[in-house]
């Protein structure tokens, strides 16, 4: 995956069961797919009980630490401390809005591919790792909150293998909170060193999605640049995928909505320092799930974003 942003130089009860569930793999979207008739893809799953609210530190796949949260209309979030990546979030009704891809890793050898992972403190391609260093270093929970709406903080400092890429002093955080059929993801950066720093960054977002049926709106009127192309444009209208997409997207409104078939949509908001937005999908190049999820992310990407010695800066999501 290619961008056109480079980040400036550097100055710039653990049951078997709890734990299948953790993640939305391909392979059980797969199953329920071949499972019903193609009519009733878009059949909604029956209203389920909500559980009492409740935040539980728990084994996920590989036995990567992890933290599951329930909320008390019946919301549910899991996230790995492994790239600070929420892999799961599911509406009181059970459907699964995140997509994590069959081919991703769950052994820290690479950042899961999937879900909501962030890209910090580079966006694409650059002078560090592609999507930089933050999603693929183990972060610290640092915060519980219970109570109807539960919510954990995580957080992330500089050691020996970020200071090798980026040699900065900073203190990153990611707050997650679940309630009232949303997830809200919140991410804020302090420069805790002497010296200016500058970074771009994204909310990688996966979506569970039928490719085929999939449209972004929103958008229109919107200045854009398609990577693929090499060509800047003005969003028209909604976009649909009929191929590989790879787009970024410029002072973008702070909702944008995405269907995503079977008459279900999400809507994508957000707050703070997310400007830009990205929408992309790898069509063919991924042909054994393309057609199960297309990313459409919040991002600062335009610019690189500046963040003065003391400083802070803060941006957020919130998937409804």
């Amino acid at each position: 995956k290619r961008y056109a942003i480079p980040v400036a130089p550097s100055t710039v009860h653990t049951m078997a069961s709890v734990s299948a569930s953790l993640v939305a793999p391909a392979q059980r979207i797969a199953a329920r797919r071949q499972a019903r008739p193609t009519a009733a893809r878009g059949a909604r799953t029956p209203l389920r009980v909500a559980a009492a609210a409740s935040i539980a530190e728990i084994k996920g796949t590989g036995d990567l630490a992890a933290v599951k949260l329930t909320s008390a209309d019946g919301c549910t979030a899991t996230a790995y401390l492994f790239g600070g990546v929420v892999t799961s979030f599911t509406k009181p009704d059970g459907r699964e809005v995140l997509y994590v891809r069959p081919d991703a890793k769950f052994d820290k050898s690479k950042p899961i591919s999937g879900g909501l992972p962030h890209c910090w403190p580079q966006f694409g391609p650059g002078d560090i790792q592609v999507h930089g260093f933050a999603r693929n270093v183990d972060w610290e929970l640092t915060k519980k909150t219970e109570g109807s709406n539960p919510s954990i903080e995580m957080t992330l400092l500089p050691s020996d293998y970020s200071k090798e890429m980026w040699d900065k002093d900073f203190k990153v955080t990611q707050t997650i909170t679940l309630g009232d059929g949303k997830l809200k993801a919140t991410l804020k950066v302090w420069n805790t060193g002497e010296e200016a720093f500058t970074f771009t960054g994204s909310f990688h977002t996966y979506f569970a999605a039928d490719i085929d049926e999939v449209a972004v709106t929103g958008l229109k009127g919107c200045k854009s640049l398609d990577r693929l192309k090499d060509e800047a444009g003005t969003v028209a209208g909604a976009l649909t995928m009929s191929g590989p997409v790879d787009s970024c997207y410029y002072d973008v409104p702070s909702v944008v909505n995405l269907a995503v078939g079977g008459g279900n949509s999400v809507a994508i908001e957000s707050q703070g320092g997310w400007t830009d937005a990205v929408v992309w999908t790898p069509w063919t190049d991924m042909e054994a799930c393309y057609k199960e999820f297309v990313c459409v992310e919040n991002a600062a990407c335009k610019e690189p974003v500046s963040v003065a010695a003391g400083g802070e800066w803060e941006a957020s999501t919130i998937l409804a």
